[in-house]
C-alpha cells in the first residue's frame, strides 16, 4: 500500500508537470475567474492516483471547474484517494 507522503509526492509531482505542460503552451496568466486546478487538470490527477494506487478514483469527486488553489486541490483527491483505496482494501477483505 503506497504512504500518505507518497501519495502526496505523486499528487504534487502530477500538477507541477500539469503546470510546467502550461506554460510551455504559452498559459501562464489566467484570469481571476478561471480555477487554479480545472477540472482537466483533475481527472489527470486522478488517472495519476489509479496508477500509482492501482485503485480507480471516480470522476464523480471532480468538482465542476475545478479547485480555486493547489492546497484545495491536494487536500481533497488525498481525502478522495484514501477512501477509495479503503474501499478497495475493504471490498478485498470481504472477498476472501
Amino acid at each position: 500500500m503506497i504512504s500518505d507522503q507518497d501519495l502526496q509526492a505523486a499528487i504534487e509531482d502530477e500538477l507541477d508537470v500539469l503546470a510546467q505542460d502550461a506554460i510551455l503552451r504559452g498559459e501562464v496568466d489566467k484570469p481571476d475567474w478561471e480555477p487554479a486546478i480545472d477540472s482537466h487538470a483533475v481527472l489527470v490527477v486522478c488517472l495519476r492516483i489509479e496508477e500509482e494506487t492501482g485503485v480507480a478514483i471516480s470522476e464523480e469527486v471532480v468538482p465542476v471547474g475545478g479547485f480555486a488553489d493547489r492546497e484545495e486541490c491536494v487536500r481533497e483527491m488525498m481525502k478522495h484517494a484514501k477512501a477509495a483505496i479503503d474501499a478497495a482494501a475493504a471490498q478485498k477483505t470481504t472477498e476472501e
